[in-house]
C-alpha cells in the first residue's frame, strides 16, 4: 500500500480512522432500564449471592471507580469500601448470562455508526472502527469552529481541554486545507456529531480515538474517558507513546508482550523505537519483527474491513471444578445448542443469513485446548446437537459413561455466514437434498437418559432423484424466466430507521454545525458500501446480497451439463459404434448439433 510522508511517520494514503468505544456499556444499559440508578455508583454482578455466595463484578461505573471499586471485586468487599454502591445482577437463561438486551442495545449504536461511515467494522459488542477518510474529503474547505470541538483533546498536549483546543486551533488556522492536521480536525468535528447523535437517540455516552490507523485510534480512545474524544496527529505519536505501557498496544498483551518485556527489558511504548529493524527481525522473525518495527513508529497497514455483523455466534460454559461425566456434558450440550439455535434463528430473521460451519472448542486437563470444525448443513437443534456430539467423540473417547480427560470449558460456535437464499430457488432445494443425502436421512437426535449418549436414528426414506426435485415445482417454467431470490436488493445489516427519523438526523446535523449547506449535509450522510464475498464454487468476488443468485447460475449450469450428458448417453446406447461412410458424416454432424442445442431451456419446455 502506498504511503505518504508526514512528520516522519508514513501514513497509508493519509487515512483517518476512528474507534468508537461505549463507556461502561453494561452499566449504561442497566441505567437506561432503571433511570433511578443514573449518577450513582453501580456494579454489575455475574451471579446473585444465592447462586454464587458473593459474585464478583464484571462491570463498574465511573462513579463507583472514583470510590475505589474495581472490576472483579466481590459484593461484600465493595460494600466494605462504600455503602453507597448499588449492585445489579446480569439476567440469566439456562443458568448462563443472557446478553440479549445488551446485543439489542449494541445494534442501536452500530446502526448509527454504519450510517455515517464509508467503512464500518464492528470490533465487539461495544466497540467499532470507522474509516471516515472519504467522508472528510467531501468536507474539505469547510470552516473549523472551535465550539464544535467540545470534549475533544489533542494527544501529546498538556493543560485543560480548553487550553489544548485553543493551542491546536491556532496551529490549524495556518495549515493548508489539504494538510493532514486540517483533515483530522474536520474528522474530530464529524465524530463529535456522531457521538452527539448516539447520545440523543440511545441515551448512551461513548468515547472516541481519531488517528491515521487502528492502532493509534485504539490507544487514543482510552486516554480521556468517559464521554470524550482524543485526536492524535502523526507528529504527536511519540509523545503519546511516552505515557502508555507497551502492553496496552493491541497484540502485545499476551505471550508476545511478556516475551518482549523479558528479553528487551522495556516498559513504555516509546522504548520500542530504540531497537533497529535487524535486531527485531533476528529475535522474532521477518514478519513479526517488521510488524513490531512499524508499530514502534505508529505505522499500521491493517485496513478497516467492512463488518457490520458478527463473524460467528458462539455459546460457551466454564466448569471451574471440571467435569468428566458424559451425561453431565450432554445436558450442557443441549442447553448450549438451544441457545445457539435461537441466535441463528435471529440471524436468519433479522439479517437474512445462515451459518455454514460448526466448531467446538474444549479446554481439557491433560490435553490442553482443542478445537474441531465441520460443515453445518442445517441450523436446527437436532443437527447442532449431533454435530457437537460428533466433534466431541473425535477428541474424547468415553468408557462406562465417562471421558478419558477432564473438561474445564466447552463451547460451540457457528460461523462462515452466507446470505440466506430464497426458499424456492434451485440452490436451496438442491442443498436440502444434498444435506439429506450426506446425512443418510438422519432423523431426530435423542439423548438417552440412562447412558447420556447421543444416538442418531436412521430412517428408510428413498434417495432423492432429479425427477423428484422437479415434481416439487408443479408449474410450467417459461424458457426466458429464471428463479431469482427475494434478496435482489441489499438487505440492511442493521435495523433501518424510518423516513421521519432520517429527517431528524439531518436536522440535528444542521443544528450542530450551522455552517453546512444542504448539499454538504446530504454528503455527510454517506451510507456504507456493499460487502463482497467469494463464491465457494468459482472463487470469484460476488456481492453478498447477490450470492444466492450467483449460486443459482452454477446450479443451473451443472444441471444443463447433466442433461446434455444424459442425451449423449441415450444416443450412444441406442446406436452402437460402427464405421460411418463419408456420405453419412454430414448427417452425423447435424445429429450432434441437435444434441448440443438441447439445453436447460428446452428441458423445462418438456415439463
Amino acid at each position: 500500500m502506498a504511503g505518504v510522508e508526514n512528520g516522519g511517520v508514513i501514513l497509508d494514503e493519509e487515512r483517518i480512522v476512528a474507534l468508537i468505544d461505549m463507556d461502561c456499556f453494561y452499566c449504561q444499559v442497566f441505567v437506561r432500564q432503571q433511570p433511578e440508578l443514573k449518577g450513582k455508583p453501580l456494579a454489575v454482578l455475574q451471579y446473585s449471592d444465592i447462586i454464587d455466595g458473593g459474585s464478583s463484578a464484571i462491570a463498574v461505573s465511573y462513579e463507583a471507580r472514583k470510590l475505589g471499586i474495581k472490576r472483579g471485586m466481590r459484593k461484600k468487599d465493595m460494600l466494605a469500601i462504600s455503602k453507597e454502591v448499588r449492585t445489579v445482577v446480569m439476567p440469566h437463561h439456562r443458568k448462563k448470562a443472557d446478553l440479549t438486551m445488551f446485543r439489542a442495545a449494541s445494534c442501536e449504536v452500530m446502526a448509527i455508526l454504519a450510517k455515517h461511515a464509508t467503512i464500518f467494522e464492528r470490533a465487539s459488542i461495544d466497540e467499532a472502527f470507522i474509516d471516515i477518510t472519504a467522508n472528510v474529503k467531501r468536507m474539505i474547505g469547510l470552516p473549523i469552529n472551535k465550539s464544535k470541538l467540545h470534549k475533544t483533546y489533542v494527544a501529546g498536549y498538556e493543560g485543560s481541554q480548553e487550553d489544548q483546543i485553543n493551542k491546536w486551533s491556532d496551529h490549524v488556522s495556518g495549515c493548508d486545507h489539504h494538510s493532514y492536521d486540517y483533515k483530522i480536525t474536520l474528522a474530530a468535528v464529524y465524530v463529535n456529531m456522531i457521538r452527539d447523535q448516539i447520545l440523543s437517540e440511545t441515551q448512551f455516552t461513548c468515547s472516541a480515538g481519531i488517528g491515521a490507523n487502528k492502532i493509534v485510534a485504539k490507544l487514543a480512545a482510552g486516554t480521556h474517558k468517559p464521554d470524550s474524544q482524543t485526536m492524535i496527529p502523526p507528529d504527536n505519536i511519540p509523545a503519546l507513546y511516552q505515557t502508555i505501557n507497551f502492553t496496552k498496544i493491541r497484540n502485545f498483551g499476551g505471550k508476545l508482550g511478556t516475551a518482549m518485556q523479558q528479553e528487551l527489558g522495556i516498559q513504555w511504548a516509546s522504548e520500542l523505537v530504540n531497537f533497529t529493524q535487524s535486531d527485531l527481525v533476528t529475535k522474532y522473525g521477518d514478519k513479526t519483527g517488521q510488524w513490531i518495527f512499524n508499530i514502534a513508529r505508529g505505522i499500521d497497514h491493517e485496513p478497516v474491513k467492512h463488518r457490520a455483523l458478527v463473524k460467528q455466534s458462539a455459546c460457551s460454559k466454564n466448569f471451574p471444578q471440571g467435569i468428566k461425566s458424559v451425561h453431565e456434558l450432554n445436558k450442557w450440550v443441549l442447553d448450549l445448542a438451544e441457545e445457539l439455535e435461537e441466535r441463528l434463528a435471529f440471524e436468519l430473521a433479522d439479517n437474512k443469513r445462515v451459518a455454514t460451519q460448526f466448531t467446538t472448542h474444549m479446554r481439557l486437563g491433560e490435553g490442553g485446548s482443542t478445537s474441531t470444525q465441520m460443515p453445518l448443513v442445517k441450523c436446527d437443534l437436532d443437527h447442532l446437537i449431533a454435530s457437537a456430539n460428533k466433534c466431541i467423540n473425535k477428541k474424547l473417547a468415553s468408557r462406562d459413561g465417562s471421558y478419558n480427560d477432564v473438561i474445564f470449558m466447552f463451547s460451540i460456535c457457528a460461523g462462515k455466514f452466507v446470505p440466506a437464499p430464497d426458499k424456492n430457488n434451485i440452490y436451496t432445494m438442491l442443498r436440502n437434498k444434498e444435506s439429506s443425502k450426506s446425512n443418510k436421512k438422519t432423523s431426530v437426535v435423542k439423548v438417552e437418559e440412562e447412558s447420556g449418549s447421543i444416538v442418531l436414528k436412521s430412517g428408510n426414506d428413498k434417495k432423492p432423484t432429479l425427477s423428484g426435485f422437479f415434481e416439487k415445482l408443479k408449474c410450467d417454467v417459461p424458457t426466458s424466466s429464471r428463479v431469482t431470490p427475494e434478496l435482489s436488493e441489499p438487505s440492511p445489516a442493521l435495523p433501518v430507521e424510518s423516513e421521519k427519523s432520517e429527517e431528524c438526523v439531518k436536522e440535528n446535523n444542521r443544528n450542530s454545525w450551522n455552517s453546512l449547506s444542504e448539499e454538504d449535509a446530504k454528503l455527510m450522510l454517506q451510507p456504507i458500501e456493499g460487502c463482497k464475498t467469494r463464491c465457494p464454487v468459482c472463487n470469484k468476488p460476488v456481492l453478498e446480497t447477490k450470492l444466492a443468485e450467483h449460486l443459482d447460475f452454477h446450479t443451473a449450469l451443472t444441471l444443463q451439463r447433466k442433461i446434455e450428458s444424459e442425451f449423449r448417453s441415450q444416443d450412444s446406447t441406442a446406436s452402437p459404434k460402427r464405421k460411418v461412410s463419408q456420405s453419412r458424416k454430414s448427417s452425423k454432424k447435424q445429429k450432434v448439433s441437435s444434441v448440443q442445442s438441447k439445453n436447460i431451456a428446452s428441458f423445462f419446455k418438456k415439463l
